[in-house]
């Protein structure tokens, strides 16, 4: 059980993961709109990222989870996106703003890197825009505006608490 003023700092740690999130959407939907795809990208996937972490936090805020299971998850990469699976699934199902279904593929870490450094494969230089174009960025910027719904749907309409519980059975 995690004591009243360490509680407190997870719920603060919540609001501000959950706000820095929204503002990274916003700044990754800018970057779409001037065409930078592979930014975008990037900036997309670290918003899930911070979705992620305040979900943990809000988990520990609520008890669903230790202090320890945060620890252990909130600095790994691979363990932030690997729990936000559920918004893949989600946007999968849902319609864009402008109703078109939206193809979406799991994010993963590589592609995360692929967004953001140019590699070397098989001899050849490879950029980040020879890999990540509008239809990636598209896909995981509506990724995590389905999550960010789904967030705002289960607190605010439906009143569960914050954090995973309240919609992910």
């Amino acid at each position: 059980m995690v004591n009243g003023t360490k509680k407190e700092l997870f719920y603060q740690l919540y609001v501000a993961s959950h706000n820095n999130a929204v503002s990274l959407l916003k700044e990754a939907e800018i970057l779409f709109a001037n065409k930078c795809y592979s930014r975008a990208y990037s900036l997309a996937f670290t918003a899930l990222e911070e979705i992620s972490k305040s979900q943990l936090a809000a988990d520990v805020y609520t008890e669903l989870i230790p202090e320890q299971d945060f620890q252990d998850a909130y600095r790994d990469h691979r363990a932030k996106i690997k729990r936000m699976a559920w918004a893949t699934a989600d946007a999968k199902r849902y319609f864009s703003v402008d109703g078109e279904l939206i193809e979406v593929e799991e994010p993963t870490f590589a592609s995360r890197n692929d967004a953001m450094y140019v590699n070397l494969r098989d001899g050849k230089i490879v950029a980040p825009s020879n890999v990540i174009g509008l239809e990636a960025a598209k896909g995981i910027i509506h990724t995590v505006d389905v999550a960010l719904q789904r967030i705002t749907e289960m607190t605010d309409l439906w009143g569960h608490q914050i954090g995973t519980k309240g919609f992910m059975k």
